[in-house]
């Protein structure tokens, strides 16, 4: 099966942690199939790279991987084009497809996020004459679609693409109540790298990383933008302080809050006991995951994100607002689940949690494979586009 993956989410030699689910997973459908990429840049970015004598190309992870990936630019008006957005985006990534396609003429065009990716990418499915499938992640089918600027495109590609693939059973009833045929939306969980993500000895962790062995080790990763709530994390470090708990949190990721929050955190005075980390390569991750404690996820909104199956198959429990699809995941015997927005909650489950014997349960936790998603997308996909070479795979598949 021949594939075009299109999606701002991914990896590049700049971003190389930005999407790297997306790279696992074209990574590993490319063991069977022959996958190119198209993830279009926002214009901003290109400028700032450009300022620093830089430019957008595949980064090792990329390369190492197999695939070929372009990164063209995606021109829009900040804050004034959102309905125009996917016509924009599939404009700016036009060229790029037409030329990717004449190197290999895609049966499928897959993109992760209903909007604009998903608009970009059914058409490019429409104009290639492929099939189109789009992968919702969480936010695209929980928040925008609520949107009067972007509720009709996201509906459109959600009811006009031939295949649906949500990452978790949650998300599937979200896009079924927005239209979308039964018969054509399908859960998809995702996976983690077993060579990566896996138990290890916790202090060997700590001192690859230069971090304290002796106190309790808290972990956040993400984007560090408002819907992941690092303000109501704060605040539950604040109540954590004011109740004599000892600790050290990491926030492990980047944004556009990153000086909001540094801000707030020496407002706080927890400069001593808050470190912002940064972006750190996608597979460093696992080391830092290794290193602690818990993980801990406070966002207003979620699918069911990856990076809480990442920490289980380091054998690290979580805490985390319960939100999305995360109660899919959540055994008691390793994961707390709180109230969104509750600062005073969140701090009393991360007490109760460094207390408690979640970590001996989580590191008993079985991770799925991308090569196990892998096979499952190559499955769905066989069925929705009807290629002959698809037909081939499902019939020895089964």
């Amino acid at each position: 099966m021949n594939l075009l993956f299109l999606s701002m989410t991914f990896p590049d030699a700049v971003n190389r942690a930005r999407g790297s689910y997306n790279l696992a997973m074209c990574r590993a459908l490319a063991k069977e199939h022959c996958v190119q990429v198209c993830s279009p840049r926002p214009w901003p970015e290109m400028v700032r790279a450009k300022m620093r004598g830089k430019s957008f190309e595949p980064g090792p992870d990329v390369q190492d991987a197999g695939l070929t990936a372009s990164y063209p630019c995606y021109w829009y008006l900040p804050k004034v084009t959102q309905k125009q957005s996917g016509r924009l985006l599939w404009q700016c990534s036009r060229r790029t497809v037409e030329t990717l396609a004449k190197r290999s003429k895609p049966d499928v065009v897959l993109s992760y996020w209903a909007h604009p990716d998903g608009e970009a990418g059914l058409r490019a499915a429409r104009s290639t004459g492929a099939a189109a499938a789009v992968i919702v992640g969480g936010t695209d089918a929980l928040i925008l679609p609520h949107r009067p600027g972007r509720g009709p495109y996201v509906r459109r590609v959600l009811t006009e693409s031939e295949t649906v693939l949500t990452v978790s059973e949650g998300l599937r009833n979200a896009v079924l109540d927005l239209g979308a045929s039964p018969e054509r939306v399908h859960v998809m969980y995702q996976g983690v790298d077993p060579d990566v993500f896996h138990p290890g000895d916790q202090r060997a962790a700590r001192g690859s990383l230069s971090l304290p062995s002796s106190r309790p080790v808290l972990l956040w990763v993400g984007r560090m933008v408002e819907i992941k709530r690092l303000d109501l994390l704060l605040d539950a470090c604040r109540l954590l302080r004011l109740s004599d708990v000892d600790f050290d949190l990491y926030l492990v990721g980047s944004g556009e809050l990153r000086e909001t929050t540094e801000a707030r955190i020496q407002q706080l005075g927890l400069a001593d006991a808050v470190h912002c980390v940064g972006a750190v390569p996608y597979q460093q991750t696992a080391q830092w995951y290794r290193a602690a404690d818990l993980t801990v996820m406070c966002s207003d909104s979620e699918g069911l994100p990856n990076v809480l199956r990442e920490s289980l198959a380091c054998g690290t429990p979580f805490v985390s607002t319960d939100v999305g699809s995360i109660r899919e995941i959540a055994d008691s015997s390793y994961a707390i689940l709180t109230r969104k927005g509750d600062a005073g909650e969140l701090a009393e489950a991360i007490g109760a949690a460094l207390r408690g014997q979640l970590r001996q349960a989580a590191q008993r936790y079985q991770a799925r494979s991308w090569d196990d998603c892998a096979a499952e997308v190559t499955r769905i996909l066989g069925r929705s586009t009807g290629t002959a070479q698809a037909a081939y795979q499902l019939e020895a598949v089964g």
